[in-house]
């Protein structure tokens, strides 16, 4: 479905001039680096903690991740906001 603007020109994205490889790749990289991390991790750094220790150290990770593949996508976002 095309929308068309006040200019009669279509204002549909076009997603394949704009796909977000570079967030795509980064997203899939941190992913592998958190489960490599986490592996890591449990076999061999944690054995002088807690449980409790142990589970602060996942959450942890897991918001930095977070947050890095939230602002890889909100940068991609806010580059491409206008052209939607």
């Amino acid at each position: 479905m095309n929308r068309r603007g006040s200019s009669g020109k279509s204002t549909e994205f076009d997603w394949k001039k704009h796909m977000p490889v570079g967030p795509i790749i980064v997203t899939f990289v941190a992913i592998a680096l958190w489960l490599t991390f986490i592996l890591f991790y449990a076999l061999f750094w944690s054995t002088g903690f807690n449980w409790f220790q142990n589970i602060i150290v996942t959450i942890v990770s897991i918001i930095l991740v977070g947050l890095v593949l939230g602002a890889t996508w909100m940068i991609w976002g806010m580059k491409y906001a206008k052209a939607m």
